[in-house]
């Protein structure tokens, strides 16, 4: 006998953003000058459970809503951020995951600029940060480190299995999965073009490429890396304290052989 599907058990279905950001900050050393920073988007909770604890920003989909919509709704809600590129990096289902009850999970990488930020009143966010990330992997055991004025948050995990969470809920596990999707997609797909503007100097696009990769090239190396990606512009940098730099833009699909 078929079952009506009114018989199944139906959990909640929520989105969960991890939107990362690249910001340009004072190195504090002359010659190297102004330097690229990974961030990390988190809200403060509001509300029970976790009330006071940070979280990534996301909420319960509305009737009516895809998914993706209520990862771009939520994220403008709870941060004013609006985002049109969401990538999907994973489902968390497990049955414990939210002291509320059965609660499934669809989470999103995004990048962003860094915006100044906003949290709309009727959010359960009562504050907005953006966090320097950082990840250092020593001996098989992997830390995420995550500083924003006076708050320091850790994520460790060994063997594949987090061990130390300061965040709500399980989100130092989906912040492992989305920055390993972050890396991935830099290295293959190209997704660190979002983050720069339409013409760029070759030595910000590498800047960016290593924040993330934790990778280090010679610029002669980066340059053969990249030389199917992009083009030159007839055009150079403008107002600069330095020597201006020619400017590149990505490549568009019938210029890449």
């Amino acid at each position: 006998m078929v079952r009506s599907y009114e018989e199944y058990e139906r959990p909640s279905l929520a989105a969960d953003i991890a939107a990362f950001g690249i910001a340009s900050e004072e190195s504090g050393n002359k010659r190297l000058g102004r330097v690229k920073k990974l961030k990390l988007l988190l809200i403060r909770r509001g509300e029970e459970p976790f009330i006071g604890k940070f979280a990534l920003p996301g909420g319960f989909i509305r009737k009516g809503e895809t998914i993706e919509e209520t990862a771009k709704r939520e994220l403008l809600e709870e941060t004013g951020v609006s985002q049109h590129t969401f990538i999907n990096s994973g489902i968390y289902s497990s049955p414990d995951r939210d002291p509320r009850g059965w609660i499934v999970s669809a989470a999103f990488l995004a990048l962003s600029d860094t915006v100044s930020l906003k949290t709309d009143k009727q959010s359960d966010a009562s504050q907005a940060l953006w966090f320097d990330f950082s990840y250092v992997t020593d001996s098989g055991t992997e830390t995420i480190t995550l500083t924003a004025e006076d708050n320091e948050l850790k994520i460790v995990r060994r063997d594949g299995r987090v061990i130390r969470n300061d965040l709500a809920f399980d989100h130092g596990n989906i912040i492992f999965d989305a920055f390993m999707k972050l890396r991935d997609e830099t290295v293959h797909h190209d997704i660190v073009f979002e983050l720069l503007p339409e013409m760029f100097p070759i030595s910000e696009l590498q800047q960016i490429y290593e924040t993330i990769t934790d990778t280090r090239d010679g610029a002669a190396n980066f340059r053969r890396k990249m030389k199917d990606k992009i083009t030159e512009t007839d055009r150079y940098e403008e107002a600069t304290a330095h020597r201006p730099s020619k400017l590149y833009r990505r490549k568009n699909k019938e210029e890449i052989s």
